[in-house]
C-alpha cells in the first residue's frame, strides 16, 4: 500500500486507499447496477487520462451537468484526480444559468451528454468546449464514455497537494446571479475526517445520497463513504420525490446512514408510511440545511427508535461547523433543537454589531467560524469574498445565533442578517429571485417575501405591479426560463403598487404579514 493511500491528503486519494484496502467491497449502487472499490478506481483513472489529454491541467475546472449515476460519481474522482476541480451544475437549471456556471469559473472541459450540450452551446460555446459524453451520439470535441473507459492510457502522475481546489459549489446570489464557493481539497477532507471518526462510518455501512451533487450535502455521502470503504447508494429519481417509494428503497437497499434535509424526512413521516413499514435498518439519521420542525422530529425519532439523529448545521462556505446529538425526542411545546457545538479543528465564536464576542449565556450575534473547513473564497468575486472572509480561514456567516451554554460553547439559531433564506433546503438569495421576475420585462415593482413552512422551511411568495395583463402563471414560467424550480415562487400576488416605509424603501415587514395571512386564507 502507497504512502498516499495509508495516509490520504486529497478527497482523490480516499478511493485509492479504498480500493486497495477493500477491492471487492461495494462502492457505488444505482439503479439496479454496483461497482467495486477496484471498478469504480480504474473508471476514475480512465477518466483522468481523458481529460489530462484534452488538456486539462491543475488547477482547471471541469463542470459536471448530467444526472447522478455510477459514471458520475467515476468521473468526479477522475477529476480531481487529473488535478481539476469539478463543478456539478444542476441539471434542473434552465440552459442560460448552467452556461453562466460553466462560464463564469471558466471551464475548461464538461461532463455531460449530447442533449445538455447543445443546450449549452446554444447559449454559449464557451460552457462546453470539450470533455467526455455519457451517451450517444458525442459531438465534436467530446469522447464518449465507452471510448475512455476502453482505453489502455493512464494519467501521469502529478505533483498534487492539499490547497488544491477540489470543487466549486454554485448558491444563490443576492446581486442575481449565482456565486461559486471554491472549497479545496484540504477544506472538504477536514470534514470527512471528522465525520468519519463522529458517526463511526465502517466498511459494512450503506450511505444513502439525497441530495444532488451541486447540494453540499452530497460531499458527506460520497467521500465519507470512500473513506470507510462503504456503500454510497444514489437515490433514484423515482423515488426521492415520492414518500412511499423512498420508504421501500431505504428498506430495500438497507441503509444504515442517512443524510438529508428535514423537509425529505418530515415528508416520510407524514406520507411515507413508516409505521407499517419501519426503517429498522437505519442507525443514524443525520439532517442539515434547514430547521427541522419540532412535531415532525418528535414522530420520528419515535418510529426509528434505535437510530441516533444528528442535527449538523454549516453554511456550503464552512462544510458542517456544528452538530447537535438530539437524544431523546423534544416535547410538543420545545423549540427547534439547537445547532450544537463546533466540530474538531473548528472554532466559532457568536460577535455581536461592535465586534466583541459573546461570553455571556443568552447573549445573540454573528456566528464567525475559523478553522481549515472554512472555504478559499468566492470564485472571481474578491470584493464579496473580503466582505465575508476576513483571513483565509475565517468566514462571517450572517446567521445570528444565541450562546445556550459555554462549557463546551453551545449554540442555537435564531435568524438571518440578510435577505437569505432556506427553502427545500436550499439557500436562496431573495434578490436573485426578483431579477428573475424583473428580468421579464412586464414586472415594474417585485418584492419576494418568506412564509414558514414546517414542510418546506419557506415558501416564497412574489408581489409584483406590472404592465399589461401578464398574470401569475405566466410570470412563473418566465423565472423557469432564468432559476432553478426550486427559486421560483410558490405564488405571485398582482397589485397595483408595493407598500413603502416612511424612507421609501419597500415594507417587506407589511408584505410579509400580508403574504402570511394568504397563506392562511388558502388552507
Amino acid at each position: 500500500m502507497s504512502f498516499e493511500s495509508r495516509h490520504p491528503y486529497r478527497l482523490d486519494q480516499l478511493l485509492r486507499a479504498a480500493a486497495e484496502r477493500v477491492p471487492q467491497g461495494r462502492a457505488v449502487e444505482s439503479d439496479g447496477a454496483a461497482v467495486t472499490y477496484a471498478e469504480l478506481d480504474r473508471a476514475a483513472d480512465n477518466v483522468a487520462a481523458a481529460l489530462v489529454g484534452q488538456g486539462v491541467g491543475i488547477g482547471d475546472r471541469v463542470g459536471v451537468h448530467v444526472p447522478k449515476s455510477i459514471e458520475t460519481v467515476a468521473s468526479i474522482y477522475g477529476i480531481m484526480r487529473a488535478g481539476a476541480a469539478y463543478v456539478p451544475i444542476d441539471i434542473a437549471s434552465p440552459p442560460t444559468r448552467a452556461a453562466y456556471i460553466a462560464t463564469n469559473c471558466a471551464i475548461s472541459a464538461l461532463v455531460s451528454d449530447p442533449g445538455r450540450i447543445a443546450a449549452l452551446r446554444e447559449v454559449d460555446l464557451a460552457a462546453a468546449p470539450r470533455g467526455i459524453c455519457l451517451g450517444d451520439p458525442a459531438p465534436p470535441d467530446f469522447v464518449s464514455w465507452e471510448s475512455v473507459q476502453a482505453s489502455a492510457d493512464r494519467a501521469p502522475a502529478r505533483a498534487l497537494v492539499d490547497t488544491d481546489l477540489a470543487y466549486i459549489l454554485y448558491t444563490s446570489g443576492s446581486t442575481g446571479t449565482p456565486k461559486g464557493v471554491a472549497i479545496s481539497h484540504r477544506n472538504s477532507l477536514t470534514f470527512v475526517r471528522w465525520a468519519h471518526q463522529t458517526f463511526g462510518l465502517q466498511s459494512d455501512d450503506v450511505l444513502s445520497n439525497h441530495a444532488p451533487f451541486h447540494f453540499d450535502l452530497s460531499t458527506l455521502d460520497l467521500f465519507g463513504a470512500a473513506a470507510a470503504g462503504a456503500t454510497v447508494s444514489l437515490v433514484p429519481a423515482t423515488a426521492a420525490m415520492f414518500p412511499v417509494r423512498l420508504t421501500e428503497w431505504i428498506r430495500s437497499r438497507a441503509i444504515t446512514v442517512w443524510y438529508s434535509v428535514p423537509s425529505a424526512l418530515s415528508m416520510l413521516v407524514r406520507y411515507g408510511e413508516l409505521t407499517t413499514h419501519p426503517l429498522e435498518s437505519v442507525r443514524l439519521i443525520l439532517f442539515a440545511g434547514e430547521t427541522f420542525p419540532v412535531r415532525y422530529l418528535r414522530e420520528l425519532m419515535t418510529l426509528v427508535p434505535e437510530a441516533r439523529f444528528f442535527n449538523l448545521f454549516g453554511p456550503t462556505e464552512t462544510n458542517v461547523c456544528t452538530f447537535y446529538e438530539v437524544q431523546a425526542p423534544p416535547g410538543e411545546d420545545d423549540p427547534p433543537v439547537p445547532i450544537g457545538r463546533a466540530c474538531e479543528n473548528t472554532r466559532c465564536e457568536v460577535v455581536d454589531q461592535t465586534g466583541a464576542v459573546a461570553t455571556r449565556v443568552g447573549e445573540e450575534g454573528e456566528l464567525v467560524v475559523r478553522g481549515s473547513t472554512v472555504a478559499q473564497g468566492y470564485w472571481d468575486d474578491p470584493e464579496r469574498t473580503a466582505l465575508r472572509f476576513p483571513d483565509s480561514y475565517t468566514y462571517r456567516t450572517g446567521d445570528i445565533v444565541e450562546l445556550l451554554a459555554d462549557s463546551p460553547p453551545t449554540y442555537r439559531f435564531v435568524g438571518r442578517n440578510d435577505h437569505l433564506v432556506k427553502s427545500r433546503g436550499y439557500r436562496i438569495e431573495l434578490g436573485e429571485v426578483e431579477s428573475a421576475l424583473y428580468g421579464s420585462g412586464e414586472v415594474e415593482e417585485g418584492v419576494v417575501v418568506p412564509v414558514p413552512d414546517d414542510l418546506m422551511g419557506n415558501r416564497l411568495v412574489a408581489f409584483c405591479s406590472v404592465r399589461g395583463d401578464i398574470g401569475e402563471e405566466e410570470l412563473k414560467q418566465r423565472c423557469r426560463e432564468r432559476v432553478p424550480s426550486y427559486m421560483v415562487p410558490d405564488r405571485i400576488e398582482i397589485v397595483e403598487a408595493l407598500p413603502r416605509t416612511a424612507n421609501d424603501k419597500y415594507d417587506r415587514s407589511r408584505l410579509a404579514e400580508l403574504a402570511a395571512g394568504r397563506s392562511g386564507d388558502r388552507a
